[in-house]
Parts: structure tokens; C-alpha cells; sequence
């Protein structure tokens, strides 16, 4: 993915790794042989690209509030102890196959706003560090 990101936009690789995630959940759902595994092992790679890039993203063109913005996604990260124990709870009731709904709806969340953030506008200014003037 390092690699990767020297060539394409980052915000499209997180668009395609979201909505590639959200595709490999699907097949762990309703593919419940060798196939899902595949695709449960597969969703790692996409996973693999989320968190630094939705960083780099999500801080640029925020200028001064940039120490805001990063604070905010260091509180987000409480979704990753809150979500498997929502995906603990479907896979407890409905199946384990069936849990995979949960990341699944995470990553669509996440190509969602990688789809947001290709259609707007705020690409020109870059990242401001403290102190910088």
C-alpha cells in the first residue's frame, strides 16, 4: 500500500480499498465455504491502507484547526473497541458469517467519505504544523 500511495491519489486508494472491504464482506456473508474465508482474510488488505491515510485526508486544508481535527479521529479510534463487540453481538444471534454486516457498514461508512472527499474542493492547502505561520 506504501507503494501504492506514491502513485494514486490517496483518497482514491481509500475509495477502492473501502468499497473493495465492503465487496469482501458481502462474499464472508453470503459465501460460507472455502470462498468466505478468502474474502475474511482478504478483508485485512484492505484494511491495511485505513488508518494512516484517513489521517492524511481527513487534516489537510484544515489550517489552524488542524490540531482539532487530529484530536477528533484520536477519539474515533473508540469505534475500534466498540465494533467488535457490536460484531460479537450479530455474530452471537444471527451467525458468524452474518457478522461481517458490521465491518462491512464501517467500510462503507469509510468509501463514503472517501466519495465526499474526491467531490469537494478542499485540496489545495496543505497540512499546518504547530508553530507554523
Amino acid at each position: 500500500m506504501t507503494y501504492l500511495l506514491g502513485i494514486f491519489r490517496p483518497t482514491k486508494l481509500l475509495f477502492t480499498m473501502g468499497a473493495l472491504g465492503v465487496v469482501l464482506c458481502a462474499i464472508a456473508v453470503v459465501t460460507k465455504d472455502y470462498a468466505g474465508l478468502i474474502a475474511v482474510v482478504g478483508i485485512s488488505v484492505s484494511l491495511s491502507l485505513m488508518f494512516p491515510t484517513i489521517y492524511g485526508v481527513a487534516l489537510q486544508g484544515l489550517g489552524p484547526d488542524t490540531k482539532f481535527g487530529a484530536a477528533g479521529l484520536v477519539m474515533a479510534i473508540l469505534g475500534g473497541a466498540i465494533m467488535p463487540l457490536v460484531m460479537g453481538k450479530v455474530m452471537d444471534q444471527y451467525g458468524t458469517a452474518e457478522g461481517y454486516i458490521v465491518p462491512g457498514i464501517c467500510l462503507a461508512l469509510v468509501a463514503g467519505y472517501a466519495m465526499f472527499d474526491l467531490r469537494t474542493k478542499r485540496h489545495g492547502s496543505e497540512l499546518v504544523a504547530e508553530g507554523a505561520h
